[in-house]
C-alpha cells in the first residue's frame, strides 16, 4: 500500500533554523555536516540569495487583478479607464493617479503558457476573482463587472474570461495581444511545476496582491513551508442543500497544498513556487474560514488532475470530472465481519448504491462492496473517492481495488469503469468561450449525466443528452428539444458525446434518430440535413 508520510530531518546539536537553512540550500538531499562545521550565517546568505533569484525571475509573470463593477454598462470599451471608469482622454494608463487607485474587489494572476506550446500566454487566476467579468469577444458589453490587469512594469490592459471553472475555482484570462500591438513573448510565462510529489515542511514562495498594496504591478513576496497536503477547506454553510452544493468545489474533497505563509485577501489566483523557481500551485485566500484569512494559507497544487483542468481552461473549453455512478460512504475496515489482513488503511469508501447502466454497473461494482484504491491510490473515505473520480475526468479508465465481504472465495478484487461525467449543478456560472464538438445540424450533445438538469434523478442513461437546439435549425424543425436524449443514430447505439459524433461522420441526408424524452417515452425523429 502506498501511504503519505512527512519527510523528517533531524540533526542533533544543530538549531532548528540551521536545519532549515541546511535543507534549503541542499534542496533535496539531507546535510551531512557535522554541527561544528556548519556554518549558519553562509547558508542563511546562500537561501536568501535563492529566495532573491528566485522571486526576480518569476515576479514579472505575476500580475495584479481588479475587478470593478461597472458604472455605466452603456459605454463602449474605448469609452472607459482601465477601472471601468468613464476615460479620461488626458489620463496616461502609467499615470500615478492611476496607479494610486484603489480598486475595492482584487487578486493576483499568473502568466503562463498552455503545455502544448501552440497558444498565446494566459493569465491564470481563481474563478472568484473575476466572477462576473467579461468572457472573450465581450468586452465593452454590458457585463457586470470590468476586469482589469497590470504588469510589473506598470502596463495596464483590460483581459477577458477565456474559460471558467467554478467547481475548481479556477479561470483563464486572455488579452488581446494583437490589437494591442503586444507581441507574445513580452509576456514572460512561469515554468509549471508537478506539485504531486510535495512533501510536508518544504520550503516554498508566494507571490500575490494582499490587500492590494502590488495594485501598481510589484508582486509582494512571503516564504513559508508546507503544512499539509490534500486538505479540505472549511465545510460550506447554507441555507439549502441545493445552495450547498452549487458552492462546494472540487477542493472540499481534500485535494489543497496548506502553506504556514500568510496568504491574505488579495492573493488568491497567485504564485506558489518551489525552490527552483517552478509554479506549483495556485494560492487561494477564500479557502480560509471567513474573518480568519490570515491563520492558515491554501494553495491549489498543480498535480495531474489540476494540470488536466487548466489544459481545458487555455483551450476556452468546460472543464469536465469522472463519474462513477455510485452513493458512498466513509466506512471503518474494523466494522468489517471478514476484515482484510493485508490491509493497513483502517478505514475506506462503501458502496451504499449503484445506480443502473452506470460505469460503477458496467465494472461489475455492487452495492457493499469497499473501494480500497483507485488506479493505486489509496481511498480512506468517500471524500477521496470523490476526488480521484472526479480528477481523472470522463472517458478516462479507473481501476478499482476492493474488498467484497460477500464474496468468500475471492475478497479482494480488482475492478475496471470507464468514467462517464460528473453533473454540474452550477452550470450557470461555468464559462466556456470554445465548444468541445462542433453543432450538429443545430444541436450541441453532452453526457447524460453531464447538467443535474438533464433528468429528475441520477439515472444514466445509455444515450447522449441534448444540451441546446438552435432556434431555426433542422433539429429545431423536427421537433428535438434540450434535455431529450439520444439512444441511436440510424440504428446505432450511442452513449457519449465521442461514440455520437463518430456516428454521424460523413453522414448526409436524412438521418433517423431514436429520442428518450428522459422518462422511458421513445419516438423515432428524422432531421433533415
Amino acid at each position: 500500500m502506498i501511504r503519505r508520510r512527512a519527510s523528517i530531518l533531524c540533526v542533533p546539536g544543530v538549531a532548528i533554523i540551521e536545519v532549515v537553512l541546511c535543507a534549503a540550500v541542499t534542496l533535496i538531499a539531507p546535510c551531512s555536516l557535522p554541527a561544528q562545521q556548519f556554518d549558519g550565517p553562509a547558508a542563511a546568505r546562500v537561501l536568501q540569495q535563492t529566495f532573491v533569484d528566485v522571486i526576480a525571475a518569476a515576479e514579472d509573470s505575476v500580475v495584479s487583478i481588479a475587478r470593478v463593477k461597472r458604472p455605466k454598462p452603456s459605454l463602449t470599451s474605448t469609452q472607459l479607464d482601465p477601472f471601468g471608469f468613464p476615460r479620461n482622454p488626458t489620463r496616461d494608463l502609467s499615470d500615478p493617479e492611476n496607479i494610486q487607485f484603489v480598486p475595492s474587489e482584487f487578486g493576483s494572476g499568473v502568466v503562463i503558457v498552455p503545455d502544448d506550446g501552440k497558444r498565446e500566454p494566459v493569465i491564470l487566476t481563481n474563478y472568484h476573482v473575476v466572477k462576473g467579468g467579461p468572457p472573450v469577444g465581450h468586452i465593452g458589453e454590458p457585463t457586470e463587472y470590468v476586469l482589469y490587469v497590470r504588469f510589473s512594469d506598470r502596463r495596464a490592459y483590460q483581459a477577458s474570461i477565456l474559460a471558467a471553472d467554478p467547481r475548481s475555482d479556477l479561470a483563464v484570462l486572455q488579452i488581446d495581444l494583437n490589437s494591442l500591438g503586444i507581441e507574445a513573448k513580452q509576456l514572460q510565462a512561469l515554468k509549471m511545476g508537478d506539485a504531486s510529489g510535495l512533501r510536508k515542511g518544504q520550503i516554498v514562495l508566494a507571490l500575490g496582491n494582499p490587500y492590494a498594496i502590488a495594485r501598481e504591478g510589484s508582486a509582494s513576496a512571503s516564504w513559508g513551508m508546507v503544512s499539509n497536503i490534500a486538505r479540505r477547506p472549511a465545510p460550506v454553510s447554507a441555507r439549502s442543500e441545493p445552495d450547498r452544493r452549487t458552492d462546494e468545489t472540487i477542493h472540499h474533497y481534500g485535494t489543497l497544498i496548506q502553506v504556514d505563509t500568510r496568504l491574505n485577501l488579495g492573493t488568491s489566483g497567485g504564485a506558489l513556487l518551489n525552490l527552483k523557481g517552478e509554479l506549483i500551485g495556485v494560492t487561494t485566500a477564500l479557502a480560509a474560514l471567513e474573518g480568519y484569512e490570515t491563520s492558515v494559507g491554501y494553495a491549489i497544487p498543480l498535480d495531474a488532475a489540476m494540470r488536466r483542468v487548466i489544459g481545458s481552461l487555455v483551450r476556452g473549453h468546460e472543464v469536465e470530472y469522472g463519474f462513477l455512478g455510485v452513493v458512498p460512504r466513509t466506512a471503518f475496515l474494523r466494522d468489517l465481519q471478514n476484515r482484510p489482513d493485508n490491509v493497513e488503511q483502517a478505514s475506506a469508501a462503501r458502496i451504499e448504491s449503484v445506480m443502473h447502466n452506470s460505469p460503477a454497473s458496467d465494472g461489475g461494482l455492487r452495492q457493499g462492496d469497499i473501494i480500497l484504491e483507485v488506479n493505486g491510490t489509496p481511498v480512506f473515505d468517500h471524500f477521496d473517492l470523490m476526488r480521484e473520480v472526479g480528477g481523472l475526468g470522463p472517458g478516462a479508465v479507473a481501476h478499482l481495488w476492493i474488498w467484497r465481504e460477500q464474496d468468500e472465495s475471492t475478497h479482494e478484487q480488482t475492478k475496471t469503469a470507464k468514467l462517464g461525467k460528473w453533473p454540474a449543478v452550477n452550470e450557470s456560472e461555468i464559462i466556456a468561450t470554445n465548444s468541445r464538438h462542433p453543432a450538429w445540424r443545430g444541436i450541441w450533445i453532452d453526457y447524460p449525466t453531464g447538467r443535474e438538469r438533464f433528468t429528475d434523478q441520477y439515472s444514466y442513461l445509455r444515450a447522449v443528452a441534448i444540451a441546446k437546439v438552435e432556434s431555426g435549425s433542422v433539429a429545431a424543425a423536427a421537433g428535438l428539444r434540450p434535455n431529450e436524449f439520444i439512444r441511436q443514430v440510424n440504428q446505432t447505439p450511442v452513449s457519449n458525446p465521442a461514440g455520437f459524433y463518430q456516428a454521424v461522420d460523413g453522414l448526409s441526408g436524412e438521418v433517423t434518430l431514436q429520442i428518450d424524452d428522459g422518462r422511458g417515452n421513445i419516438r423515432r425523429v428524422v432531421v433533415g440535413r
